[in-house]
């Protein structure tokens, strides 16, 4: 439940710091798009081969993966010394994220029974709402708050102790019980799913300022 409120937290907690992150790093608007977008693309792109993956490399080594990736990559992006390693970086959180997610879900099945999995599910549904909402609302007091100078970089960095603590919890608590089922990966259409959403996505991004035609200046 944790890394399911992180993941959609990090998907809305950006917003409000856009204007400082603009203002530290003197970013241009396509710029700071990216910020936003190439988290949400990478998951996208990352949620049906990472899926794939917990069937076939085993859920709870995925799960833990994602996981790690994710306190990692959000201390990279707190660190960030440009505006293209932030970028970078939140790619990064995407996959990690799309690593994390699909295993969730999966791995209600093993520590609850029938008639109590239906209520867990439920859980997960409410704590992803949660996640959504909360982001703004967080964000802005951890920029407001500005603790130790650090701004907009509080962000990411919060995610640090509570992805820590569900990777203790995870290791306590979760059992080495899922079992790999050997399935063959779809190298090839995971592939050519992520060129498809990056192709419709870049445009959109990139037209107004490239100049292209003028369906992508006006959006």
């Amino acid at each position: 439940m944790l890394a399911a409120f992180m993941s959609m937290l990090d998907a809305t907690i950006v917003n409000l710091a856009l204007p400082a992150i603009q203002s530290e790093f003197k970013s241009a608007a396509n710029e700071l798009q990216w910020v936003l977008v190439v988290y949400v693309l990478t998951f996208a792109a990352g949620l049906l081969p990472f899926g794939r993956f917990g069937d076939a490399f085993g859920r709870r080594r995925i799960f833990l993966f994602g996981l790690s990736g994710f306190v990692v990559s959000s201390l990279g992006a707190g660190l960030s010394p440009s505006i293209t390693v932030l970028i970078a970086v939140r790619a990064v959180q995407g996959l990690a994220a799309a690593a994390m997610v699909p295993q969730v879900l999966a791995l209600m099945h093993t520590p609850f029974l029938a008639k109590t999995r239906g209520r867990a599910i439920g859980y997960f549904g409410m704590v992803n709402a949660l996640g959504a909402i909360a982001g703004p609302t967080i964000g802005g007091v951890l920029i407001s708050a500005d603790t130790m100078g650090l701004g907009w970089r509080l962000i990411f960095l919060v995610n640090l102790p509570v992805g820590l603590l569900a990777i203790a919890g995870t290791l306590v608590f979760l059992r080495k019980s899922d079992e790999q089922l050997s399935m063959k990966v779809d190298w090839i259409g995971a592939g050519c799913f992520t060129i498809v959403v990056s192709c419709a996505v870049y445009p959109l991004i990139e037209g107004r300022s490239a100049g292209w035609p003028f369906i992508f200046r006006r959006v």
